[in-house]
């Protein structure tokens, strides 16, 4: 219940026009879109923005894992220059 209750604390800061939250303030995070979504992009970048942050959006012309690059050497670049790495793709599989 503490999650929830700090989750209304912070949408009513938020409402309120202060910006005291800001957990991302200096953190970078990069967003891959495999599948592009306006709705996805639009969302994860205000949020993220809000809370302090600065998101970089990577399309499917600026990565091409399996392709162009490896997944293994795009996910050690990434994790090396970005704080939180999320990604919007067609399929998930566990290796």
């Amino acid at each position: 219940m503490k999650m929830l209750d700090r989750a209304a604390e912070v949408k009513a800061l938020l409402k309120s026009g202060e910006r005291v939250y800001l957990p991302f303030k200096g953190k970078t995070m990069a967003m891959i879109f495999a599948k592009p979504s306006m709705r996805t992009r639009v969302s994860f970048e205000t949020g993220f923005f809000l809370l302090g942050g600065h998101a970089i959006y990577l399309g499917p012309d600026d990565i091409q894992m399996g392709k162009r690059e490896e997944t293994r050497d795009v996910a050690r670049v990434l994790s090396r220059y970005n704080d939180v790495i999320m990604a919007r793709v067609f399929a998930h599989q566990v290796c």
